[in-house]
């Protein structure tokens, strides 16, 4: 799709070489209808799709469908097919509608991680450039002014206003330096020497704040957990909305090799581990208990020994969700429904255990009751 995408915007530029389109004029539409018809396919089965990325509390699959195609991205997938059809109503010539077939250069969004992560850095960040524009703003109109003050005598018709002293501000803060408007005087001269150098600042302040967000952006991406990934865990299958939202913000992913050590049995407030894929040991009593996929363990465990967390280990690549103690404690405190859903999966899972022989219902009942008090307490 990458590849499709980038020879449409080529055959758009090919297409205005007169000597090109008087000789492949045909294979060019008919590059462009196949084109179309793909990209029309592709759009089909996203709208499609896309009601499996919501939950069921989101209305019916056609109200879900309808919110992905009022979507940013889902629009812009259609922008890049409509003018195509739009052609075959219309008198107009098909390559005057070639602005709008430079949409689809826009799909490339969808592909791309660091063009979707720049896009919300500026969203984000959207209040510090508003503010470093106006800054830029200020510093343009006050350089006019004063080459205004300074040339207007010596060069009535280049700085004889402070709209035309704009024209020479700007290519001189923006390093351009066209050179059809230059200073002559010598307080003139020196005023765009400061100039010059405030042209890097000019750069610099929005520059700054777009390479500090994205650093932190890609950072957080890096561990970033969608709301569906927390909505499908068996302990947080019956969460509210705002809850799994909430959780979903402040949990990070982690992945871990075999062989690493995750908790040792005297640690505290290590926080909250839940185990996507891969494999765990718990050690209770000196038995390795198996943790698989949807168990949890660390601070509010799954399994207890004597009120100390277990020790445990991976025993293959793993991938877990973790939540900080902090974090841990204050969801708990403020969505009560997180701990309840923590002890009917307990109770489920450690009955599971001590059929496979791996516990005893002693121990089953001793951990539930920990569990209970701990939460509980919190």
């Amino acid at each position: 799709m990458i590849g499709l995408i980038l020879a449409n915007v080529a055959a758009v530029a090919l297409e205005t070489v007169p000597s090109l389109w008087a000789s492949y004029g045909t294979w060019f539409v008919i590059f462009d209808t196949v084109s179309v018809a793909i990209f029309t396919i592709e759009y089909g089965l996203r709208v499609w799709a896309s009601a499996e990325n919501f939950s069921e509390k989101d209305g019916t699959p056609l109200q879900k469908r309808l919110r992905y195609m009022a979507s940013p991205l889902a629009v812009v997938d259609l922008l890049a097919i409509l003018p195509f059809y739009l052609g075959a109503f219309t008198s107009l010539d098909l390559r005057a509608l070639r602005i709008f077939r430079l949409l689809r250069l826009f799909k490339l969004v969808r592909y791309s991680p660091a063009i979707t992560s720049l896009s919300r850095v500026l969203y984000l960040e959207r209040r510090a450039l508003s503010a470093a524009f106006l800054i830029m703003i200020g510093i343009l109109f006050f350089s006019a002014t004063l080459a205004h003050l300074v040339e207007q005598d010596a060069q009535p018709e280049a700085f004889g206003t402070i709209p035309d002293g704009l024209w020479w501000a700007l290519a001189t803060l923006t390093t351009v330096g066209y050179g059809d408007v230059v200073p002559v005087t010598d307080a003139g001269r020196i005023l765009g020497s400061v100039v010059m150098v405030l042209g890097f600042a000019f750069y610099a302040v929005p520059i700054g704040i777009i390479a500090s967000g994205f650093s932190e952006e890609v950072h957080r991406r890096a561990f970033v957990v969608p709301v569906r990934v927390v909505e499908d865990f068996p302990i947080f299958r019956n969460l509210s909305t705002p809850a799994a939202k909430e959780l979903a913000a402040r949990i990070r992913t982690l992945n871990v090799s075999p062989g690493t050590v995750l908790t040792h049995k005297m640690d505290v407030r290590n926080g909250l581990y839940c185990v996507v894929s891969g494999e765990v040991s718990a050690f209770y009593h000196h038995r390795a208990v198996p943790l698989s996929p949807g168990d949890f363990f660390g601070e509010c465990a799954l399994i207890y020994d004597h009120g100390h967390q277990p020790s445990t280990v991976t025993r293959a690549w793993t991938r877990l969700l973790w939540l900080e103690s902090m974090d841990l404690h204050t969801l708990l405190s403020i969505f009560p429904e997180i701990g309840e859903s923590m002890n009917e999966y307990s109770q489920e899972r450690l009955t599971e255990l001590v059929d496979a022989g791996h516990l005893s219902v002693e121990d089953r009942s001793d951990m539930l009751s920990a569990q209970s008090v701990f939460i509980g307490a919190i």
